[in-house]
């Protein structure tokens, strides 16, 4: 696998799992009574923006691999787990030497 593909495919994945980091303490957060405002705020903001960086990293690597912008924009940002997880299998199975 190229370089500069692995590294996409690492930043996205490190930013999907940030996204669910946040998600996952903005519901157990609100779980516990009333939370305070100011960490429902950060929590939202921080997840706001690694969903949002999790996109450009996706839209980066159907750029650099040369596949279709638009149709790949749609599967991730309107179906962003299974969009993302469809293209990374794609990737990834693209990387792996062929036996024959």
């Amino acid at each position: 696998m190229k370089a500069h593909i692995k590294s996409g495919i690492e930043y996205a994945v490190i930013t999907l799992l940030v996204a669910g980091l946040c998600l996952w303490q903005l519901i157990s957060s609100t779980q516990d009574g009333e939370p305070p405002a100011s960490r429902l705020t950060l929590l939202g903001l921080g997840l706001v923006v690694a969903g949002t960086m999790h996109c450009v990293f996706m839209m980066q690597l159907v750029r650099r691999t040369g596949r279709a912008f638009v149709p790949w924009l749609i599967a991730i940002v309107v179906f962003m787990p299974i969009g993302t997880a469809v293209l990374l299998a794609l990737l990834l199975g693209e990387a792996e030497p062929s036996e024959s």
